[in-house]
């Protein structure tokens, strides 16, 4: 680590703040709603002031770069005749086509295996295509990526918008091959079990939460005026504020029963639930979060963490990880639309990614992996960081040490407002 890239990433956090950016970047996994952007505005102003007056206490650890491989080349122009998935959907037709064709992933590589599935993993979004090994599913062109999850069966839930006209986020659940089974909702959120059975939407438009199989069909739906909270097997769970609670939904039986407010993720074993909310002070609002027992009748809080004071880790959780050891989220926003990746442990609330430890690696959309020490990141590696001019696809341990998994691509001219132009499943 050399006292210059320390110096980088200081200089750009502080150049964020004095230049009193319209912050309207979401966090993550996370991250990664356009909807979650627009609610949560507020509290993310307060997020990337703190966290540059962090970076003047903490210098921050960024992994050596050296030279960068060229670009991914480009893919070939030919396209495969697709057949319509049928469907038994009352659903409206989605309101444009997903995919065009399969392709390999350069003119010269051989054809895809047959039965070649995406996995977690091994799957990843650049542009308007999503790859996994020698694989390339072409999206419609001009597709933009905005969040993606790898299903079961190796289908998809993708929240996209075209880079032209519209400009509302669209979810879809895609089949393996990449075509479109269920048209979900428009500008709304989801969530993904685990096991990846199931898939939790909530329609923008109306007070109305879905839950899908796999396959797009549906399993249930209520009326709701929650939003977007969790799914783990057959139980959701829906986030609402204090006047409200959460929700926690059988969907099998029908059964509910009233969790406290401001639910955002919870853990694979279902005993813990983490809560996230803001409290308005007189300079800005301060982000909460906490984890709660959900196997006692008064749900204890057995950790509880606010931005300001003696712990400005900023925190904003988005799931747990695979065992339930971690929190991951993410430390604060960039009104560029990238964040500081940020691991929590859940027995204590120490920090073992990002925040005031010097471990800090900036980017768009993450996921720990299942084994819990390694994650991948579409990374913001522009020097300087702001305005982003360069995304790479990296593998990462939790101590930092950083490999490419696939090359740079450019992000100028993209005007001040950036979003990678790679993505990592959720």
């Amino acid at each position: 680590m050399s006292l210059d890239e320390d110096e980088r990433e200081l200089r750009a956090m502080l150049h964020r703040q004095a230049d009193g950016v319209d912050v309207r970047g979401d966090f993550a996994p996370a991250v990664i709603s356009r909807r979650r952007r627009d609610v949560r505005t507020r509290a993310v102003i307060g997020a990337v002031a703190a966290a540059a007056a962090v970076a003047v206490a903490v210098p921050t650890l960024w992994s050596a770069q050296g030279p960068r491989p060229s670009p991914v080349p480009a893919l070939p122009t030919s396209t495969a005749p697709t057949t319509p998935t049928p469907t038994t959907s009352t659903t409206p037709a989605p309101t444009r086509s997903t995919t065009a064709s399969i392709t390999s992933a350069t003119p010269t590589t051989p054809a895809p295996r047959a039965g070649a599935i995406a996995t977690r993993d091994t799957a990843y979004a650049l542009d308007d295509t999503i790859r996994f090994g020698e694989t390339v599913l072409r999206l419609e062109k001009g597709t933009v990526v905005e969040s993606f999850a790898v299903l079961a069966n190796g289908g998809f839930v993708l929240q996209s918008h075209l880079s032209t006209g519209a400009s509302n986020s669209e979810i879809e659940i895609l089949s393996p091959a990449g075509r479109t089974v269920r048209a979900a909702g428009q500008s709304g959120a989801y969530a993904v079990s685990p096991e990846g059975t199931r898939v939790l939407v909530k329609d923008g438009r109306a007070n109305t939460v879905v839950v899908y199989a796999d396959d797009g069909t549906v399993v249930g739906q209520r009326q709701d005026a929650r939003e977007v909270g969790a799914i783990v097997g057959d139980v959701a769970y829906l986030t609402g504020d204090t006047s409200e609670g959460s929700l926690e939904w059988d969907v099998a039986t029908g059964n509910t029963r009233k969790l406290p407010a401001h639910l955002v993720a919870v853990s694979p074993d279902r005993t813990r639930a983490a809560l996230q909310w803001f409290v308005a002070t007189d300079a800005m609002d301060d982000v909460c979060w906490a984890v709660v027992d959900l196997t006692k009748p008064a749900f204890p809080r057995t950790v509880e963490r606010c931005g300001a004071g003696e712990n400005p880790t900023l925190f904003m959780p988005t799931a747990f990880s695979a065992k339930g050891t971690y929190l991951v989220g993410s430390h604060y926003v960039d009104g560029g639309f990238w964040f500081s990746a940020g691991v929590v442990r859940v027995t204590d609330g120490q920090v073992v990614l990002g925040g005031t430890g010097g471990r800090v690696v900036s980017g768009w959309t993450w996921h720990l992996d299942a084994g819990e020490s390694t994650f991948r990141i579409s990374r913001n590696t522009s020097e300087p960081l702001s305005p982003a001019t360069s995304n790479t696809l990296q593998a990462c341990s939790l101590s930092m040490e950083c490999t490419e998994a696939q090359p740079a691509v450019d992000l100028s001219g993209r005007g001040g407002l950036t979003e990678g132009r790679y993505a990592v499943p959720r």
